[in-house]
This record gives structure tokens, sequence and C-alpha cells, in this order.
């Protein structure tokens, strides 16, 4: 594998040189790993030769290569959404956040693999870099594939139960769900409303951080966008884990892990406490409703958005996505009302276990490591279930409630696989997500780790 470029480092080299050495890197990992839907190389050229060019306001992404999930629109080029039956019309313009990403000199490489309609977690063709009989995750599946290739330093993905970081935590590399409506999703196809978020996958929080920067903020044309102030993410990333009082529920988050993720969820919550963090027993209460809330919602949601679009293929969908469509339309008006009432009783519960005094809630970000590909079940606590209820089971609640919530490295399964920690906090407190979890990715050190290829 060759050298891999972080955002910080890369400005050792020119535009050109950055893409040409990311195109390589497709060149040498793609036959394998399959992260990607497109590649624009000849734009992508030819945007780094004009970036040689001196700039008077050249954006603090000038000449970073960055990929986009296939589900973003970006001008000129299909918005594949990873279905047969996505529709054939090109986008016309750009995604809010790519118009940002390429305002802030950002150069946008290609787009990344999801799972069909980011309505799921096993985005095929794509396999996991670190075990090719194994999957990514999703639906930001390729997204977190390529970081950890090490053809990009970050990307774009979407995350309605889990979708940026569980390809982040299986594959090794740093994903942040931001607050709700921190980031717009104008040009970004739905799969729930109400639970859909847009963020950034990165090698490292820093990377992480570097495209988040850039592409939060208030939108005025998506109306689920916050008008709430940008704040500062890197206020505080010298804080380290002294002071912070973090939070730890033993129901739920930690009673169903596989042995090996419990071993290394275990050693992390240690580590953060040797270095100065004071760990708070607490009580997360109805996060059990979870689940059955995203099921609902998202299903209603999703049949919703489905029906109101033209152009597609039903017929050509995959028989998961089908299936959970028709689902979701399905449920009664009723049933979606329950659903909100039962999210409601959820944010009352993580609003309580806030004010409780924790400054972050740690858990595992997946239960276990990445399952085989082409699996459709996994193991959750002993009981066999669905693989998307078993890889999101403790990725939701962050979806249901809005907060935020980082996944970073932690260690390694008893089969080398990569397991991450996922950091969550009170909604608007990215920061402190971001400066705990930077915190702990240095005491780690599990940040380019070497691949098995």
């Amino acid at each position: 594998m060759t050298e891999v470029l972080t955002n910080q480092t890369a400005g050792a080299l020119d535009p050109v040189e950055r893409v040409r050495a990311a195109l390589a890197q497709i060149a040498h990992t793609e036959d394998h790993i399959q992260a990607f839907a497109a590649v624009f190389a000849d734009e992508a050229l030819a945007v780094a030769q004009e970036q040689r060019e001196p700039q008077e306001n050249p954006g603090p992404l000038r000449g970073i290569p960055v990929a986009v999930k296939d589900i973003y629109d970006v001008a000129g080029y299909r918005t594949g959404n990873g279905s047969l039956g996505a529709p054939e019309h090109l986008a016309t313009q750009d995604s809010e956040a790519v118009r940002r990403l390429r305002e802030a000199g950002a150069i946008i490489l290609g787009k990344t693999t999801t799972h069909e309609y980011a309505y799921g977690v096993n985005t095929p063709p794509t396999r996991n870099p670190w075990s090719l009989d194994r999957i990514p995750g999703g639906s930001s599946g390729g997204s977190g594939a390529a970081i950890a290739a090490g053809v990009v330093t970050s990307a774009l993905g979407t995350d309605t139960g889990g979708s940026i970081r569980i390809p982040a935590a299986l594959c090794g590399v740093t994903g942040h769900k931001p607050t709700f409506g921190m980031v717009s999703r104008r040009g970004v196809s739905a799969l729930s409303s109400t639970l859909d978020h847009t963020g950034p996958l990165g090698r490292t929080v820093d990377d992480t951080v570097a495209l988040l920067e850039v592409i939060a903020g208030h939108d005025p044309a998506d109306p689920y966008s916050s008008a709430a102030p940008v704040p500062d993410f890197r206020a505080e990333f010298d804080r380290g884990p002294a002071g912070l009082t973090i939070g730890v529920a033993e129901p739920y988050f930690c009673d169903r892990l596989a042995p090996d993720v419990a071993a290394t969820f275990l050693s992390a919550v240690r580590t953060l406490e040797a270095a100065g963090a004071t760990i708070l027993p607490v009580t997360f209460t109805d996060v059990e409703l979870c689940p059955e809330v995203v099921h609902v919602v998202c299903g209603v949601e999703a049949a919703a958005w489905h029906a109101m679009q033209t152009g597609m293929s039903p017929d050509r969908f995959g028989t998961d996505v089908q299936e959970a469509l028709a689902v979701g339309a399905a449920y009664t008006g009723v049933d979606y009302l329950a659903g909100l009432r039962a999210r409601a009783a959820v944010i009352a519960g993580m609003t309580k276990m806030f004010d409780s005094g924790i400054d972050v809630l740690v858990s595992a970000t997946i239960a276990m490591t990445a399952p085989p590909y082409g699996a459709t079940e996994v193991s959750l606590g002993g009981a066999t279930v669905p693989i998307l209820d078993g890889i999101n089971a403790l990725t939701v609640p962050a979806n249901v409630t809005g907060m935020p919530a980082l996944t970073v490295p932690a260690g390694f399964g008893a089969d080398g696989l990569p397991i991450g920690l996922q950091l969550m906090g009170r909604p608007g407190a990215d920061a402190t997500v971001l400066g705990a979890g930077r915190a702990f990715e240095a005491l780690a050190g599990c940040v380019d780790a070497p691949l098995p290829f």
C-alpha cells in the first residue's frame, strides 16, 4: 500500500501530484475493493492543473482529492444511488455540500458506492480493505473503504441509522455524524427526512473536521437545515481527557457485545480513565425503543419520498429494498404517530442522562467486527438477527435524538479486524465530542495501522 497523505501533510505535493497519487492508488486497489461508482480522472486532473496557478484565496482544501457518496448530486454526472432502478438523467447542479467543498478548493475525485438508496449496511459489491471476504459496512461503504485503502483522506457520507459511523468503524477510520441539521442535505437523495444526516468520514479526526468545517452551516433552501451558529469544531482539540466526565450505559450499549469487542471497549474506557477522565455509570431511559422508532419512522418516510419520485424503476430495486419500502408503505398514520411519541420519550431520556453531569456518552460503535461478505444475519447478544438490525443496534440512538456521534478506531478483534469507539454528545456539542475523540485517538494509536495487502 502506498503512503497515505493526510489533509495536514499533503501540502508537500502540488494538486496535480496529489490527484495522480490518488488515481495510482485506485489503480492499485480498485479491482479488489470496488469502492468507486465513478472516477472523474480527467476532470480532477484538469481542476488540479488550474489550481497550480497562483490564487488569491485558494481555500482551506485546495488541491485535496475528496470522494463523494453516490447519493449526492454532482453536476454533469448521474446520481446512481447504488441502484439499477435510479433515473438515468444527469444532475444539473452540485448538492450544497459538494458546492461548498469545491468553493474551499477540494477536488472531487469520484463517487463512492452506497447500499442501494442508502437502505442497508452491506454496500455490494464493495469489499472491506482489511479482509476482502468481509463487508465494509454501509450505507456509505465506498467512502469508508476508499479512505481505508489510502485513496483519499476524507469523503462524504450520509447517516440515517449509522451509515457514516458503521463503515468508518468496520474499515478502521473515523466518521462523524453531526448534530441534526448542521450540514445541508440539499441535492442528496433522501431516505428518512427526519433521521437523515450528511457528514464526513476521514482518516483521522483532523481530516474529518477539515471537511466538516467547510460543509457545515445554514442553508435556507434546505427546510431541515439548522440556523444555529456553526461552532468552532477545534475549540476542544487540546483539552485532553482530563476533566471530562464520560458516561457508560451498561444496559443496551454494553450487554450484547461480542467478547473481543467488549474487551476492546473496556480497554478504551480504562485508557480514558487513566488519562484523567471521570467514568460515570448512567442510564439512558427508553433507549431500547430506538430500533422500533427507526423501523417505523424511516420506513414511512422512505416510502413517502420514493412515492414522490419520477423516472425510477422500482421493479429493478434489490429485493431487500423493495421489501423495506413495502413494509414502510404498510404502516398506518397511527403507527407513525406512535413512533413519534416513542421518539419523544427517547429524546427526554437522552436529555435527562446528559443533565446528570456527563460530557459525552461512550460505547462500542458496532457490537461485532465486519461480517462476511454476503451475510444476511448476524449474532447480537446470542440472538440471530437481520444484519441491518445487528449492525446498527448501537448507532441508531444518535439518529433518533439528533445528537452528534463520532467513531474513532479503538483496536482490533480476535480476527484482526477494526473495532470502533463511539462518542456521543448533547445536540450542539459537536466540539466536545470531536475533542474527546481526538484525545482518545492519540492515546489509542490505531490510526494508519498497516493493511494486510
